[in-house]
């Protein structure tokens, strides 16, 4: 009974991209909640060491028959953790030492429509006139968003919105470069990319870094859940849902972030937003659906 009951929730798209949703909506809120004298550097450090440990022996096996492959694409790999995970959630997490969490998700929204600005400069794939207007429409309600700053009690200051906005632009330069990814098992690459992002990070935690806060339990327990929800289990759940119903479709399920990270930042953090960040959102998501036309094309 409970088999059954476990297979109809993992063959539930809904269900699978709605937790991915949260546990990456969750990952903004805690970087808040974590006090500042943990860096940025050694949070997202951390993160992706934890992640490492605890994937390993799941992919020990295929590793070892996997290698050559994995040899042959390390540059890839080195520049896909470099950017997804490494620098994006570096740059996040210290935009968010003094942004909130809300606005932060807020600007995170734009990415699906970032990527199509991507997919022009890199590859030239020429975006029609509805994918231009989708791209103005997008950056237009981040810069309300910048605009509006702490209007609304949402705190945020220019540094830290440019810093989210940094870290927004790196993921979609990611999600672009995916289509260059080796052909190795989905497990195996989400480590190889894990364990770059440990390596561009470890020369920093090396000179500024600090260790795991023994000290601190609750920290401690927030970092591990970052090793596990926001960084494994949130990408097993979006990979399972594109499998299921196509990355077109799932990308959709990116616009829960906002929703989920304000139905946590608000009564834990106290954090509320203004009109204009609400205008902002707006714009953003007016750009997401335009973007949506052709979408599988790419």
């Amino acid at each position: 009974m409970k088999r059954g009951i476990m297979d109809k929730l993992w063959n539930s798209a809904w269900l699978t991209l709605s937790l991915a949703a949260f546990m990456w909506a969750s990952n903004f809120v805690i970087g808040r909640i974590i006090p500042v004298s943990i860096p940025a550097v050694s949070l997202s450090f951390w993160r992706w060491a934890l992640s490492c440990l605890i994937l390993f022996p799941f992919v020990a096996s295929s590793l070892r028959k996997e290698w050559p492959f994995i040899l042959k694409s390390w540059p890839i790999i080195l520049l896909l953790g470099a950017t997804g995970q490494a620098g994006s959630n570096t740059f996040a997490y210290l935009g968010l030492h003094t942004t909130g969490a809300t606005v932060a998700l807020l600007i995170q929204s734009a990415t699906p429509v970032a990527i199509l600005l991507f997919a022009f400069f890199i590859y030239g794939e020429k975006p029609s006139h509805r994918r231009i207007m989708a791209i103005f429409f997008a950056f237009t309600g981040i810069l309300l968003v910048i605009l509006a700053r702490g209007s609304g009690g949402a705190t945020a200051t220019i540094s830290g919105l440019l810093l989210l906005t940094g870290a927004m632009l790196l993921q979609s330069l990611y999600a672009t470069l995916l289509r260059h990814k080796p052909p190795i098992h989905p497990f195996v690459l989400l480590f190889t990319c894990f364990f770059a992002a440990f390596l561009v990070l470890l020369p920093f935690q090396v000179t500024q870094g600090v260790s795991l806060p023994f000290h601190d339990y609750k920290a401690l327990l927030a970092i591990v859940y970052l090793a596990i929800g926001p960084s494994i289990f949130a990408f097993m759940f979006f990979n399972r849902g594109v499998h299921l119903i196509g990355a077109s479709r799932a990308a959709v399920f990116l616009y829960l972030m906002p929703v989920f990270g304000s139905l946590i930042a608000v009564p834990f953090l106290g954090e509320r937003l203004g009109w204009m960040h609400l205008v902002g959102f707006l714009l953003v998501g007016i750009g997401f659906f335009l973007s949506r036309e052709h979408q599988k094309h790419y």
